[in-house]
């Protein structure tokens, strides 16, 4: 039979959260995120990745011409997105306009994970063939006599005599 502690041990759960600081950040602070992190017990913390600067970051719209950085931390304590950025914040003494922490499994965060598909973006306006049928000969002068035709073979049909008769 086994023990509670056994039980314990197979159901442990670790909490997953995604940390995007914008801005240039100060030297250690990926050493200095993960020492404030250790209350949360700390499994996994991958070191910050930082995107280029863009003039407007996708989880930032307020700020402009900034990079964003990172961090993918796993955490054995439980915690909620909104305790954990206030955490930071009072913590690494950082804006809270400029942290952002979203759990693995948010919305927001799954489509973006989408987006990223390292393809060049191009307009579809800018490309000679949109894809699809072309629907060219639905629309303008085209169409017009295309219905013309139809009204007249629709006339042909009805065999109605529209000429008055004498009485």
């Amino acid at each position: 039979m086994k023990q509670l502690t056994d039980f314990i041990n197979e159901t442990k759960k670790t909490y997953t959260f995604k940390i995007r600081v914008a801005g240039e950040l100060p030297e250690n602070f990926d050493t200095r995120l993960e020492n404030a992190l250790g209350k949360y017990d700390v499994v996994n913390f991958s070191r910050g990745k930082t995107a280029p600067i863009t003039e407007r970051p996708l989880d930032f719209p307020q700020l402009t011409n900034c990079e964003v950085t990172s961090f993918d931390v796993e955490v054995n304590y439980p915690t909620s997105p909104n305790v954990l950025e206030s955490y930071i914040q009072l913590e690494m003494n950082h804006p809270a306009s400029h942290i952002i922490v979203r759990n693995e499994n948010d919305s927001l965060e799954l489509q973006q994970e989408n987006k990223e598909d390292n393809k060049p973006y191009t307009s579809l306006l800018a490309t000679e063939d949109m894809g699809g049928e072309s629907a060219q000969q639905h629309v303008g002068q085209t169409r017009v006599m295309d219905l013309l035709k139809e009204l007249e073979t629709a006339k042909k049909e009805r065999n109605v005599d529209y000429t008055p008769q004498a009485k």
